[in-house]
């Protein structure tokens, strides 16, 4: 059941961490939603996600150093991870695949991350 699954989304910009949250919300998602890396990992701190969904792009940490920090906790490291972004480059994809998650580009295309989220969560 995705209301037992909880995301967290984790984006610097307001307008789309609101519309995404939103989306995935009316399609049966629970959802967190956080500005920035040092906020998630933060909200770590007082939930364990079922799935983490992060822009890559942000101030100060981003997301691969996200990623990165993530796995270097023993209790975060089979959390799955999905990088949601505008930087739709082959290398930046490469590394974030070689990497173990997911990478899908913005505009965000609710039916793909909905997709991609079940598909991880084994729904």
């Amino acid at each position: 059941m995705l209301k037992d699954k909880l995301v967290l989304l984790v984006d610097d910009e307001p307008s789309l961490l609101s519309a995404t949250r939103t989306g995935l919300v009316d399609r049966g998602f629970t959802v967190k939603a956080v500005d920035g890396a040092e906020n998630a990992m933060k909200a770590l701190e007082s939930m364990k996600p079922s799935i983490v969904v992060s822009d890559l792009v942000m101030p100060g940490t981003n997301g691969f150093e996200l990623f990165q920090e993530m796995k270097k906790e023993a209790e975060y490291r089979a959390i799955p991870f999905v990088f949601l972004t505008a930087v739709d480059d082959y290398y930046a994809r490469k590394f974030g695949k070689d990497m173990g998650a997911s990478y899908i580009t913005k505009p965000v295309d609710l039916d793909e991350l909905e997709q991609i989220l079940k598909d991880k969560l084994g729904e």
